[in-house]
């Protein structure tokens, strides 16, 4: 495969972004429309999806997050205000602190993932079809024939 790039794969690239930037600009709207930050609802994505009893370890969120330990803390402490989540002490190691999400953090993100799925159903064609074009092999333009 050739490390060329032609005016088509710029453009599918520049194209594939853009999808992808206008589905965050929309998640970020939604997640200000119920007053959370972005990072906060993919804090609680996370949580979530990293729920093996008793909760994700704020380690295991922040590497998920790919955030620092004391930037997944902050996260916490500003959902914990809220009532969206709740710390436990590790069973084995009482230094360990597990995260789990309350019953209106649970409902709050499900609200959330709902809208986020149909605007990917909406949204998926366009991405897959971006993608698609993007990763179609291409015989490079010799230098001659580009103008």
């Amino acid at each position: 495969m050739s490390s060329t790039l032609t005016d088509a794969d710029y453009l599918a690239l520049a194209h594939f972004r853009h999808l992808i930037r206008k589905f965050l600009h929309f998640s970020e709207g939604a997640a200000h429309a119920v007053s959370l930050e972005p990072q906060q609802h993919q804090a609680l994505l996370a949580i979530r999806a990293l729920d093996l009893p008793p909760g994700p370890a704020i380690s295991q969120l922040a590497d998920f997050l790919l955030v620092r330990h004391h930037s997944a803390v902050g996260l916490v402490d500003r959902l914990e205000s809220r009532g969206l989540v709740v710390r436990t002490r590790g069973m084995d190691d009482r230094r360990e602190v597990r995260v789990r999400l309350t019953a209106s953090g649970e409902d709050l993100l499900e609200r959330l993932s709902i809208q986020h799925r149909d605007e990917l159903r909406v949204a998926m064609p366009a991405l897959a079809q971006a993608l698609d074009t993007l990763l179609q092999p291409r015989s490079p333009v010799p230098a001659e024939e580009r103008v």
